[in-house]
């Protein structure tokens, strides 16, 4: 990974955008506001979304175990806003899914380049 300043200006938003979702996640479940819930669902979708293109735009390979994290991570977040509009159970399990496979690629990646 290099340290660029585009770079750590991304992985700065990134943290600032966990975060921001542990506040509203802290929040939603103290005070049982769905509404907050629901913001949070929607700030988890983000998260994924932006940490797999992140991980996308440090790959060289796109056929590498970190472009399938990047890929996972995408289609998780994307899987979270299609079930918050439309509240399949089927649909949130199967976003979950797929951020666990990108976090688990993610983690093989890089025990492997260690």
């Amino acid at each position: 990974m290099n340290a660029t300043a585009g770079s750590m200006a991304r992985s700065r938003a990134i943290v600032a955008l966990i975060l921001g979702y542990f506040v509203v996640l802290v929040y939603a479940t103290i005070a049982s506001d769905p509404l907050a819930a629901i913001v949070a669902e929607l700030g988890f979708g983000v998260i994924a979304i932006a940490v797999g293109a992140m991980l996308y735009g440090q790959t060289a390979n796109p056929r590498s175990v970190l472009a399938a994290a990047a890929g996972c991570l995408g289609a998780g977040g994307v899987l979270t806003f299609a079930a918050v509009l439309t509240r399949v159970a089927a649909i949130d399990l199967l976003s979950s899914f797929f951020v666990f496979l990108g976090v688990g690629c993610y983690v093989y990646a890089v025990w492997r380049s260690n």
